[in-house]
């Protein structure tokens, strides 16, 4: 194997994959980086078995071979390395790397011994604006589970049937869904979960979103295509609950506030309500600011008003404080809608500005 290629593409290559090389892993070729050229290209693979991702750089090929090196050794060589070019050539299972100022060997293990990543069978094909998909990768995988005791909360559902996709993610104390608008219509309906840590990758991974990406689901593992880079990853197995039943229908009470203010009102109440694991009380009446407030018998206590518009009958009712924050926070409307259906009732969070995302939380039992 011989090839050149810029500093600058390298290192942006590699520090895309890098962060699918398995860690603790008890096989060394995990924690390596495949270099293989093909057709004139150089591809870049990484996986840890679970996930696993190839992207294509830009190089100048001379010829063909394989090899895996240290991903941490020759992803920080090449970051440290500021001459604009670097020649690479495979001597047994060494890989001699040489610019203007620099020349280094880093010893590899054998291409053959690293495991290979199997295409998924492209029955399905959902393709979409890689913004949109961003976006709601954004805006579900908040309410997704952090432990795995309940494997299928610790991911996003993805559901597609026509022109419409959704991502839902559920921790049973909070629930996010994001809809999507297809441009083309999918051929079938098709449901799949995918970890959580895998959908907040391929939103790192998707960057400016300017691209498009195509989603191929398969039977235990899904697909993600854009121009240069592919990652797979494996499907949770089960089945997501049946959410439809716990979106609000109605609501007795309506508050519409500027979302800044919102946001800082908790912020500000939280910090009264750490030692109660985060529980703020919501007071809303009609012709009154909305009252944010917390206690804390140890710090002592809290009152924030926000200015906004109220319809519907008066009540009190108590939260997480994180739960709600981490929806504002992603939220990209000036103006927020909550609205309400009784004290023990679940709430919903909608934006002003996009009605085809919604949020819903429970809320906390609070002793008079």
């Amino acid at each position: 194997m011989k090839f050149s290629c810029t500093q600058e593409n390298l290192a942006k290559g590699l520090s895309l994959v890098a962060r699918s090389v398995g860690g603790r892993t008890t096989l060394p070729v995990l924690s390596n980086i495949l270099l293989r050229t093909e057709k004139g290209r150089l591809r870049l693979s990484a996986t840890d078995l679970e996930i696993g991702i190839h992207t294509w750089v830009g190089a100048k090929v001379d010829v063909d071979g394989a090899i895996t090196c240290p991903a941490r050794l020759l992803l920080d060589y090449i970051n440290t390395n500021t001459d604009k070019t670097i020649n690479c050539e495979l001597k047994e299972s060494t890989l001699h790397l040489e610019s203007e100022r620099y020349k280094v060997n880093i010893k590899g293990i054998e291409a053959s011994e690293f495991p290979l990543i199997p295409e998924v069978k492209k029955s399905v094909e959902i393709e979409l604006v890689s913004q949109d998909l961003i976006t709601s990768i954004n805006k579900t995988v908040i309410a997704s589970a952090l432990d795995e005791s309940r494997p299928v909360l610790a991911g996003v559902c993805i559901q597609a049937s026509g022109n419409k996709m959704k991502l839902v993610a559920t921790d049973s104390y909070r629930l996010a869904e994001q809809t999507i608008i297809l441009d083309k219509k999918i051929n079938s309906e098709v449901s799949f979960i995918v970890p959580s840590r895998t959908m907040a990758e391929l939103s790192r991974i998707l960057g400016d979103g300017t691209q498009k990406v195509r989603i191929y689901p398969g039977e235990n593992q899904v697909e993600f295509v854009t121009e240069e880079t592919i990652l797979f990853s494996r499907l949770i197995e089960g089945s997501f609950p049946d959410y439809a039943q716990i979106i609000p229908k109605s609501s007795q009470t309506e508050v519409e506030v500027t979302t800044p203010e919102f946001a800082n009102a908790i912020k500000m109440a939280s910090l009264f309500a750490r030692e109660s694991a985060n529980n703020i009380k919501l007071k809303i009446a009609e012709n009154k600011p909305l009252e944010v407030l917390a206690v804390s018998p140890h710090v002592g206590d809290n009152v924030s008003s926000v200015e906004g518009k109220i319809k519907g009958e008066a009540l009190e009712i108590a939260f997480n404080a994180k739960f709600i924050l981490d929806c504002l926070q992603v939220l990209g409307s000036e103006k927020v809608t909550l609205s309400l259906s009784g004290n023990l009732a679940a709430g919903m969070l909608r934006s002003t500005k996009d009605l085809n995302y919604l949020y819903v939380i429970m809320p906390l039992r609070t002793e008079e």
